[in-house]
């Protein structure tokens, strides 16, 4: 009997819905390709690898190619990139003296003596990059040689990871670099030789204690520069009438100081703090009978103005960064440090952060690369007992040199004389010959 309150069939039973059978996941099928209709997959393989385009990779892929050796050369940004961050500020020394004699050589056989710089004056660093290195890459031995915009973001052994066990008779193959191009192009490529000229300046050393960060560092990046930028020139509105504060104790801290100093006469309002770590009334440390005049001047020029505690430059010795205050954007910085037991701040427009620079690591991150724990000394890879040559440990990756600045770590007494040596030295060894070998070849 129906009940008269409910719809029929209210009360029928509900019956299970039925559920599709799931058929079992099938494993992905490799497709092989019909060789008779493909072409293998080519990758770019050379003799040589060649990686940054300041001084000593410009030099470097000038002797390669005098030598006939097949070679890549890329280049993150432009040729001389590095240089033209500093490019306002004096060389320190005559140009004659950080001009290699062949690269002189294929600039006046070509027919481009009257562009090149001045050799008997000091220059600067956009005299070096526009009056020599970009002479050469116009020269035949180089035109079209290099390829910018492409940076080395990793290497390691080809079909070989660095934890993989090796034997002292293994062949190891080639190096693979894993490049990032134009638009981020990637790309693959093989070198028997790889020289790593890359720099330090790409890699500044942070503000804070022990040296890291100062917390607060990162979001005030757009106040803090980590070199010297124009500061009497095309920079002068940043610094003009502003408070500014400096922290370090070498040359490009000396530099900046001596330009701001220089610019307060003119903008009174001005004001400059200076903050260095080390305990001393004499916060730059001079080399004794530097052979450099110009630097050492600019370094006794600094000291003077630490010593006599007068004008618009206040300098404190044995201070430590704790932390920056970030107040927003029409607002200065406050920057908080400790200065022996007691914690001083001061509110800044700007802050030049010029604490010295380190290699990186991440490039050589899965290749066995030791290096010297206190300075960052990295194996260059050349087998000479001359330290100037070769400061770091010995190499655990034969074919991988590291060469010019980057060779000597933190350290900052880097010449490009000794740079050209390097250099020699290790295409001696590419080619597996003697040193003096390679000088009678260019010589020829």
């Amino acid at each position: 009997m129906s009940n008269a309150n409910n719809p029929k069939g209210q009360n029928r039973p509900q019956q299970p819905t039925q559920q599709p059978t799931q058929q079992p996941a099938k494993p992905p099928v490799p497709v092989e390709n019909d060789a008779a209709n493909t072409t293998p997959r080519v990758e770019r393989r050379a003799t040589l690898a060649i990686l940054g385009a300041g001084p000593i990779g410009v030099e470097a892929a000038l002797v390669a190619s005098r030598l006939k050796i097949d070679f890549m050369w890329f280049e993150k940004g432009q040729v001389g990139d590095h240089l033209n961050r500093w490019g306002h500020l004096s060389t320190h020394a005559p140009m004659k003296t950080i001009v290699t004699e062949i690269g002189l050589e294929e600039i006046r056989k070509n027919g481009m003596g009257e562009f090149l710089v001045n050799l008997e004056d000091t220059g600067t660093g956009k005299g070096w990059r526009d009056g020599y290195l970009s002479l050469l890459l116009e020269t035949p031995l180089l035109a079209g040689k290099l390829e910018v915009g492409v940076e080395a973001i990793a290497a390691g052994r080809d079909n070989r990871l660095r934890e993989d066990p090796r034997g002292p008779r293994d062949p190891l193959g080639p190096f693979r670099l894993y490049l990032r191009g134009p638009n981020n192009q990637e790309q693959h490529v093989l070198a028997d030789a790889v020289i790593d000229c890359t720099g330090v300046l790409g890699t500044p050393r942070p503000l804070g204690k022990s040296g890291l960060p100062a917390p607060g560092e990162n979001a005030c990046r757009d106040r803090i520069a980590y070199h010297v930028e124009d500061i009497l020139g095309a920079d002068r509105k940043k610094y003009a009438d502003k408070t500014v504060m400096v922290v370090g104790a070498g040359i490009s801290a000396a530099t900046a100081i001596s330009n701001l100093a220089e610019m307060a006469k003119e903008h009174e309002a001005t004001w400059v703090v200076w903050l260095t770590r080390r305990p001393s009334s004499l916060p730059v440390r001079r080399i004794s009978q530097d052979p450099l005049k110009g630097r050492d001047s600019i370094a006794a020029a600094a000291n003077h103005i630490a010593c006599r505690a007068e004008g618009n430059i206040e300098f404190h010795a044995g201070a430590w960064v704790d932390r920056l205050e970030n107040q927003g954007n029409d607002k200065p910085v406050k920057v908080v440090a400790t200065i022996g037991n007691k914690e001083v701040s001061w509110e800044v427009d700007r802050i030049f952060s010029l604490c010295g620079y380190q290699p990186s690591r991440l490039l050589n991150r899965e290749l066995r690369m030791p290096w010297e724990s206190s300075l960052d000394l990295p194996a260059t890879g050349i087998e000479s007992k001359e330290q100037e040559l070769n400061p770091g440990p010995a190499t655990e990756e034969p074919g991988w040199y590291v060469l010019g600045a980057k060779s000597y770590g933190r350290a900052s007494g880097f010449d490009v004389r000794t740079g050209a040596r390097q250099i020699r030295q290790a295409m001696a060894e590419i080619l597996r010959v003697k040193p003096q070998e390679i000088t009678k070849r260019l010589a020829a």
